[in-house]
């Protein structure tokens, strides 16, 4: 019995899937399951059921399983504290923003990391909180900071802020921060909205709540589009109220807050439960937050919430 049979009965157990498990660890299925069974012939007893649910852990596996999170989890931290006895951070990591937040944080972070460890390489990636999800749970990013997300047991989550959604359109509409507006009543406006599928679920879910269709011109996933076609009068949009601030001060656009009910969007930051280096994960976690919070907290008037709590 090694570490790697130990992540690989837990990515199992995750993933409920040997092919997702495969992937998530970077082998291929053949040799999942030749680890597995050799596992399984040492313990002399099955870990899994395989069904039509797919691979489902029998009474002694789950057993097994806690051990081993147990077991994997102080290994982690013994790392960890290893890694910490250095000064420096070394390697590579891959770090996922929405685009949003990345205009305002990925020229700070990288600047910071450069100064305090000048030999660890840094790769920033934008994406949507769907894109961004699917890149923790395969690998592709070691953290991130994205929206409202799918349930998934490969990932660690907490919440950093909660900021206000806004109805967006032409200085000429009379929209202002000062006056809320109805859900119900902006749904009958000419829209253009985001695609996007974590920010349009809060839309969809408020409005089934209430009984109501938006009414729908145009959809994208890039929030510039649908800026360039609420000024070209196409319609309205419904934003967070963080990144079109800067339009609303430059009186390019005007906004109000949704209420009845209040849309809002949640920004988590987000690791795999098992990553390639939980020292770093760490050290970037503590980095995105503290750089994250004096901009947040600028926007209180605006009526965001800071979420994280104080390390």
């Amino acid at each position: 019995m090694d570490i790697r049979q130990l992540r690989t009965i837990l990515a199992i157990a995750e993933t409920g899937s040997l092919t997702r498990a495969a992937e998530l660890l970077h082998v291929v299925q053949p040799a999942l399951s030749r680890q597995l069974r050799q596992l399984e012939e040492e313990l002399g007893t099955p870990l899994f059921e395989r069904n039509r649910l797919g691979m489902v852990l029998t009474v002694p596996g789950r057993r097994f399983v806690d051990q081993v999170r147990l077991s994997l989890q102080g290994l982690y931290q013994a790392k960890a504290d290893i890694g910490a006895a250095t000064a420096n951070l070394m390697g590579s990591v891959s770090i996922g923003m929405l685009p949003g937040l990345a205009t305002r944080l990925a020229g700070p972070l990288v600047l910071s990391l450069r100064r305090q460890y000048p030999d660890l390489k840094v790769r920033i990636a934008t994406g949507f909180t769907d894109f961004l999800q699917d890149s923790l749970e395969h690998g592709k990013l070691d953290i991130c900071l994205m929206g409202d997300y799918l349930q998934s047991e490969l990932l660690h989550t907490s919440p950093v802020f909660r900021e206000p959604l806004y109805v967006v359109g032409l200085p000429s509409s009379g929209l202002s921060p000062a006056t809320p507006v109805d859900l119900a009543d902006v749904a009958k406006m000419p829209l253009v909205v985001p695609e996007a599928e974590s920010l349009r679920n809060v839309i969809d879910r408020a409005c089934t709540i209430i009984g109501v269709d938006l009414n729908l011109v145009a959809e994208s996933d890039n929030t510039a589009v649908l800026v360039e076609l609420v000024e070209r009068g196409v319609g309205f949009t419904i934003l967070p109220v963080m990144p079109i601030t800067p339009m609303l001060k430059a009186k390019r656009l005007v906004g109000a807050p949704i209420i009845t009910p209040p849309l809002r969007r949640t920004v988590i930051v987000c690791s795999p439960v098992i990553n390639r280096n939980p020292h770093t994960v760490k050290a970037l976690h503590a980095e995105l937050v503290g750089l994250l919070k004096p901009i947040v907290l600028g926007f209180a008037d605006a009526g965001v919430e800071w979420l994280a709590k104080d390390a």
